[in-house]
């Protein structure tokens, strides 16, 4: 028999992801509404300076780059979030892992015009070099620093079996895809301190190297990103709090089901 595309009947199953991932957004959207707050002042702060570039030429090809390389960053930074939040963290390592690239980048070819040049003729830059840049400089961050943050996006960016989760289809489970799942909110909320990582110097590099602009056009920028970046130093505290409560939550029960098994 043949059926045509248009009397193709698409599945009650395929319709509910979608709702699935909205009750998984209202519930993750209370659970990290800190988070979320925070970085949509963040994202405000980029739109503010973006707009007072736009009336300002690039002074070259390398502030050219430099704005898009911005922008870059922004869409990634800002497209992640509602995928953390309707948990699917895994998903959202690739947008973190890029947001992360293109920012080190950035920074690095602001501090180094010579990497900035091979960059733009094309050639492909590693991040190790980009890393050893920022390193030597006050404005950079240090090797170890970014090395642990380049290593966090990328190991998930590939699918390593301790980052794939475990569905247990037909084994427990008739239905896994989509946000049905429970999410890891260990990895979750790391995730979200990582990210909320991005955007604190992010916005730092951006509003630095843009300051006479800004003065003259907004200067109420600065007020506001030094509200801001305290807001998110409590945001990222309690982010780790609560990683470390969740991580000793989840040995305490490992212990107890070892001990338990011990005893059978």
């Amino acid at each position: 028999m043949n059926i045509k595309s248009d009397e193709i009947k698409i599945s009650k199953t395929y319709k509910d992801l979608e709702e699935y991932s909205k009750k998984r957004t209202v519930e993750f959207s209370e659970m990290l509404a800190n988070f979320i707050k925070v970085t949509d002042y963040y994202g405000d702060l980029i739109c503010r300076v973006t707009l007072v570039l736009g009336k300002i030429p690039p002074r070259d090809k390398h502030d050219s780059m430099i704005r898009d390389l911005m922008a870059d960053v922004f869409d990634f930074l800002y497209e992640v979030r509602p995928i953390i939040i309707k948990g699917k963290f895994g998903v959202a390592f690739p947008l973190g892992r890029r947001a992360y690239e293109s920012l080190s980048l950035m920074v690095a070819s602001y501090l180094d015009k010579k990497l900035a040049e091979r960059w733009i003729a094309g050639n492909e830059i590693g991040n190790a070099e980009i890393r050893n840049i920022l390193d030597e400089n006050q404005m950079g961050e240090s090797k170890g620093d970014t090395k642990e943050l380049y290593k966090f996006f990328s190991q998930a960016t590939h699918p390593n079996r301790g980052l794939v989760p475990e569905r247990f289809l037909g084994a427990g489970n008739k239905f896994v895809l989509g946000a049905i799942g429970s999410p890891d909110l260990i990895m979750t909320v790391d995730f979200c301190h990582r990210i909320l990582e991005l955007w604190f110097w992010f916005v730092a590099f951006i509003t630095y190297i843009n300051k006479e602009n800004i003065v003259a056009y907004d200067k109420e920028i600065f007020d506001c990103y030094f509200i801001v970046a305290n807001e998110a130093k409590g945001v990222a505290e309690w982010l780790i709090d609560n990683f470390n409560r969740l991580l000793e939550e989840y040995q305490t029960e490992i212990k107890g089901k070892k001990n338990e098994q011990s005893k059978t």
